[in-house]
């Protein structure tokens, strides 16, 4: 069984955004993250869970504020473990609530605007997974260097025609979403986006059938958006590229 990849337009409102949740990793975001949330709830989503992870600023004080909604829950981590975890103990909590039909995992630093959930949460269900993937017209040059290398070897050595693999613009299926939330790691940071891939890789084979994917392209901003990511950190996404691809197409023989 493989990963299969289509390119779709973004969908209309038939979903009922209500049985939707979105799971908010923030770090340092005091800034956003309040206009994130509130962005998310005028979408229509039912339920938010913010991840604080050991943030510096105000971050945990205006996430905990929020969390007075019943809507929204609350998760502070004493100590900072990195993207992954957050995720990932967004996602526990999350798939404890029954009514959530499909998960969003979005940054919380509005440069994924929520206001676009209903269209890309519309493919939920025919597809497992909707990635909200940017265009490369406004990318800045370096920017887009790092996007393709990051492709290519999915491409190239898995047969995965993926056109934003780091996006963190996502809408899960409730079955992807309890099966990452069961098998991710704690530690990953931010290597999430390819860890993950190789677990849908292996949710199709223990299921039996395809893990469908739908890219749908979202308007993204450069503006005023500062990249916590290091050199450091970009060999570390470059080198999962390759070493998911390639696992991958292990799985795939």
């Amino acid at each position: 069984m493989r990963i299969r990849v289509r390119q779709l337009p973004p969908g209309g409102r038939e979903r009922n955004m209500a049985r939707v949740a979105v799971v908010f990793p923030a770090y340092n975001e005091e800034r956003h993250v309040e206009e994130a949330v509130e962005a998310a709830l005028a979408a229509g989503v039912g339920r938010v869970v913010c991840v604080n992870d050991c943030s510096t600023d105000a971050t945990g004080a205006i996430i905990g504020h929020l969390a007075r909604d019943r809507r929204i829950e609350a998760c502070h981590h004493e100590v900072n473990q990195g993207k992954q975890a957050a995720v990932k103990h967004g996602l526990e909590a999350v798939v404890q609530h029954r009514d959530v039909e499909a998960v969003a995992v979005l940054d919380a630093d509005m440069q994924d605007d929520p206001a676009l959930l209903p269209g890309l949460c519309h493919h939920v269900g025919p597809y497992d997974l909707v990635i909200g993937y940017r265009g490369r017209g406004d990318m800045p040059p370096v920017r887009r260097m790092a996007n393709l290398l990051a492709n290519a070897p999915y491409r190239v050595l898995a047969g995965i025609g993926l056109h934003d693999i780091q996006s963190g613009y996502r809408v899960y299926c409730r079955e992807a979403a309890q099966y990452l939330a069961r098998h991710l790691a704690v530690r990953g940071g931010y290597t999430f986006e390819h860890t993950s891939m190789l677990l849908f890789g292996r949710l199709a084979a223990r299921r039996r059938r395809d893990f469908k994917i739908a890219e749908v392209q979202v308007p993204y901003t450069y503006e005023d958006a500062k990249s916590s990511i290091k050199l450091k950190d970009n060999l570390q996404l470059t080198w999962a590229a390759v070493y998911h691809a390639a696992a991958l197409a292990r799985l795939r023989r």
